[in-house]
Order: C-alpha cells, then sequence, then structure tokens
C-alpha cells in the first residue's frame, strides 16, 4: 500500500476513534462528573486549555491559540517531511508518523472549534491522589504511541537492523 494512503487512513482512524470518544463524553457526562471503571481508572469528564499536561494552561488566549496553530503547522511540516523521506517498507516509522498526525489533528479539532480539549481517561494508582497521571484522551494517547514507537524503532530496531545488515556483509564477503 502506498505510504501517503497508509497515512491518510491511520490519522483518519484515529481523528474518527478521538472525536467519537469525545462526543460521547460531553453528551454523557456533566463537567467534572466522573464514574470509576477499574481501582485505577475512571472516566472523567475534564477540560484543558493548555497542551499535554496543561503545560500553558495560563497564557491568555491571544497567545495560546496562535502558538498552537504555528505549533500545528510546524508539526504538519515536519510529519509530512519524514513521511515522504521515510522508505516505503518502514511501515513503523510510517505508523507511528500517522499516529502523530491523526492525535494533533484530533485535538486541533476541539482546540480550534471549542477553545479546549476534552481529556477523559483518568488513570490513578488505586485513587490515591499522589500517584496521579494526568488525564487524556485517544488523540493524547495516538501520539504518545507513536512516539514511544519512534524512539523503540531509533534505539533497538534499526540497530538490529544495522547488525543483520553488516553480518549479511561480512558473510558475502563486503
Amino acid at each position: 500500500m502506498n505510504k501517503y494512503k497508509t497515512v491518510v487512513g491511520i490519522s483518519l482512524v484515529v481523528v474518527f476513534l478521538d472525536q467519537i470518544t469525545k462526543i460521547l463524553i460531553r453528551s454523557s457526562f456533566a463537567l467534572h462528573e466522573s464514574v470509576s471503571v477499574l481501582p485505577f481508572l475512571a472516566i472523567t469528564h475534564l477540560r484543558n486549555r493548555g497542551a499535554a499536561f496543561g503545560i500553558m494552561n495560563d497564557l491568555p488566549e491571544t497567545i495560546r491559540m496562535p502558538l498552537f496553530v504555528l505549533i500545528l503547522v510546524v508539526a504538519f511540516i515536519a510529519i509530512l517531511t519524514f513521511v515522504k523521506k521515510a522508505e516505503p517498507g518502514d511501515k513503523i516509522l510510517i505508523t507511528s508518523l500517522s499516529l502523530i498526525l491523526g492525535g494533533a489533528i484530533g485535538n486541533s479539532i476541539d482546540r480550534f472549534r471549542l477553545g479546549y480539549v476534552t481529556d477523559f481517561i483518568d488513570f490513578h494508582w488505586f485513587g490515591d491522589p499522589k500517584y496521579h497521571w494526568p488525564p487524556f484522551n485517544v488523540a493524547d494517547a495516538a501520539i504518545t504511541i507513536g512516539v514511544i514507537l519512534i524512539l523503540l524503532q531509533a534505539l533497538f530496531l534499526k540497530k538490529v537492523s544495522y547488525t543483520a545488515t553488516k553480518a549479511q556483509r561480512h558473510k558475502e564477503g563486503r
């Protein structure tokens, strides 16, 4: 499959899942309403006006929104540049970039349409507020998974590939 079709397909799935889950949360839960799902997981309807983990939450709207537009444009250009340079067979990198792009678009839709991002996945260590992960959403999860896959590939998989290529060359006498 064409790498650009892969990027579009995966990104659209992420955006769709992200937007559907956020619509369900906004329509089913009052703001700050929380339902415990597991001893360490709750679904909690929250609004995040900032970036990941509430960074830039306190910036004035006149600064925050133009900054988010700039970040989105730079991220979009960077992702498309990396996709263009990626080998068609580099499925992990292409998938990772697709997840990041879909997540960025999903959160941007909320941010530009509503002025905030809807977060709702709320992990904690069995109710202890000292061990609480900042709430997030499907877009955030996609971005995080994409970044982790890129790091894992850079740290481990490329080394394996390089070592295998080096061994093959040595075997062939090159």
